[in-house]
């Protein structure tokens, strides 16, 4: 790490199992696996365990829906998704089979076998075509075990990936978008759609897109720590800054240890890599992002030693952690991150006067009563605070309403929304008009028919999480836009929470056609150079792309970490006056009393315009 005094009581070790011991024959370019068949096995097994199609194996071996012998060779072809026997090109501007062929030391017909579709004469820009992996040996290739112990190890494999620009295909995964593509792989939404024949607005899971990998210079020495705030700051008022020479945090994480190696131990079929736990996954890549923003600031002078405990989201396991010897003088608690845990660890720091920090969005009823709370994702109120304040100085001279939520749990967060606009619009020097309210009573949308205007824009508060609701709110709403096709004047923009990002059922077009404005604590800007050095210095320490949970580790990280560096002991005194660049943050914290916690109320609006999504304003 780098990092003086550096203590990880925790040490994640990834291991990947790959593919067991076993033959691949190679005919006319298309690779098999050869494989004996043993006492009792049938072609149903054999398909099992190789995850091929019975109709694919029978094809390759003639004769055997005959029946099978012990003994008996047989041919199970490698799909050609395995990119350890088969690789893909992208055709290119004037390029022929035979200049294809020969850059990868094959033959067109051995391209033609693989590829029946293609005609020499007819191939398109664009066009994806397969390819065998040559083999330097021989044609009779070993699969052996691939074993992933260290993520710097891989990394430095790994880097000729990103040094040159070069065109891969990527899988869409489940609750991906394009612009979600785009960000992580540090391009613009119209990089991908120049590239791809097909639309790519509306994706669906397992869509085949091609997209171009950014051009990164490694040799660049990415320093991530701004010099800028090393500054010796004046005491405010009679609150001295009280340093330490070394500083004790503690991190606590679910990070699953004994549940990920049971779930990594099931078996995979051939052609699968090993994943984590998905908890532990999500623990992982925030340990990750943190030790970063540690390793980082230790340059610029700040000695810490961090704990790492698994929690095991066992609340036993949790209080036992707390009676360990290191606790007595711990200078910061970051986590837990599961509710029974964080009451328990929440109430210890209150006891004991230890800052804690709550990484995930909880209930604010924590915050009460224990001032040495910080919690660093806004509520659904706060988030829908800084929606209304957004709206009142953005929207002031349109229509605006917001709609009654159906369910009681989302009750509170309605009325807050009215009270919170009734207060915006009164402060001198706003001239928006009054909150209509609509009250949705039927299904076929009518309320919107009476309540909105036709020859304006409205603006559409809707103050819920729930996906039934919501879902239904912008169905209704195209219905209304297709009802009024003919009013040139009429827009609508509806506007509510994050969380609607997670509703599959809400087509994109709806997204787009009501111009969904949201509200969130974070965004990530691919165009900054905080997240350009980030994603540099991530893969070239771990290998990977930063997660989500990465870059909010190296967040709270960053920023509590310089704050302890900077201010010492009463750096709550100083946060106020604590700004900096991070990546997808921007803390803002406040407290309902000064008995309270605080909470983090920076709130950036975010809008989907052109099938992207597009940052606002915090």
């Amino acid at each position: 790490m780098g990092m003086k005094q550096l203590l990880v009581v925790f040490l994640i070790s990834i291991s990947l199992a790959g593919f067991a011991q076993q033959s691949v024959e190679t005919i006319n370019g298309k690779k098999y696996f050869v494989h004996y068949v043993e006492k009792k096995q049938t072609l149903y097994g054999i398909h099992k365990k190789f995850n091929v199609p019975i109709e694919e194996i029978t094809a390759a071996n003639e004769g055997i829906d005959n029946g099978l012998q012990v003994g008996q060779k047989l041919l199970v072809p490698v799909s050609y998704d395995n990119k350890k026997y088969y690789q893909k090109h992208v055709v290119l501007k004037g390029e022929t089979l035979y200049r294809i062929a020969a850059k990868y030391n094959t033959s067109v017909p051995v391209l033609k076998n693989i590829n029946p579709s293609l005609k020499e004469s007819d191939i398109a820009i664009g066009q994806i075509i397969i390819l065998p992996k040559q083999n330097e040996s021989s044609e009779i290739e070993e699969v052996k075990e691939v074993l992933l112990d260290d993520p710097e190890v891989t990394a430095k494999k790994d880097l000729s990936t990103f040094k040159e620009d070069t065109l891969v295909e990527h899988v869409v995964l489940a609750h991906e978008t394009l612009y979600a593509i785009a960000k992580r792989y540090m391009v613009t939404p119209d990089d991908i759609r120049k590239l791809n024949k097909k639309s790519v607005e509306n994706l669906k899971v397992g869509d085949v897109i091609i997209v171009p990998v950014k051009k990164v210079n490694y040799d660049i020495n990415a320093n991530l720590v701004d010099t800028n705030f090393i500054f010796s700051p004046k005491p405010i008022g009679s609150k001295e800054i009280i340093k330490k020479p070394v500083y004790k945090i503690a991190l606590l994480l679910p990070l699953m240890t004994e549940v990920n190696k049971s779930y990594m131990n099931k078996p995979i079929k051939i052609g699968e890599l090993e994943k984590l736990y998905p908890i532990t996954a999500i623990a992982a890549d925030f340990y990750h992002g943190f030790l970063l923003a540690a390793d980082s600031l230790s340059k610029a002078g700040l000695n810490a030693q961090i704990y790492v405990y698994d929690t095991k989201r066992d609340t036993t396991v949790v209080k036992s952690i707390l009676k360990k010897s290191e606790f007595t003088d711990m200078d910061m608690i970051v986590g837990p991150f599961f509710s029974g845990s964080i009451d328990i660890v929440a109430n210890y720091c209150k006891i004991h006067k230890v800052p804690m920090v709550l990484p995930v969005n909880t209930t604010n009823q924590v915050l009460y009563r224990n001032p040495f709370i910080y919690k660093t994702t806004g509520s659904h109120m706060s988030q829908m605070d800084g929606m209304v304040d957004y709206i009142v100085d953005s929207y002031s001279p349109y229509h605006i309403a917001i709609v009654k939520p159906n369910l009681d749990s989302d009750m509170a967060l309605y009325e807050h929304t009215k009270l919170r606009y009734n207060a915006a619009v009164k402060k001198p020097g706003t001239n928006s008009a009054t909150l209509v309210e609509i009250n949705m009573v039927s299904s076929s949308g009518k309320e919107f028919n009476y309540k909105l205007r036709k020859d304006t824009v409205n603006i559409v508060i809707v103050p819920s999480t729930d996906v039934t609701f919501v879902t239904s709110v912008f169905t209704q709403l195209n219905n209304f836009l297709n009802s009024n096709t003919y009013a040139k004047n009429l827009k609508v923009i509806v506007c509510g929470l994050e969380d609607w990002n997670k509703i599959d059922d809400i087509d994109m077009k709806h997204r787009m056609r009501t111009q969904q404005h949201y509200a969130s604590y974070r965004f990530l800007n691919e165009d900054s150079n905080e997240v350009n050095n980030l994603n540099i210095v991530y893969r070239k320490k771990y290998g990977i792309d930063p997660t989500v949970s990465g870059v909010q580790g190296f967040d709270i990280g960053y920023y509590f970490l310089s704050a302890l560096y900077l201010y010492g002991e009463n750096f709550d005194n100083y946060l106020a006056q604590h700004q900096l660049d991070l990546v997808q943050n921007n803390f803002e914290f406040s407290a309902v009393t000064p008995m309270d916690g605080k909470e983090n109320i920076a709130v950036c609006i975010i809008a989907y315009k052109n099938y992207n999504l597009e940052f606002i304003s915090w």
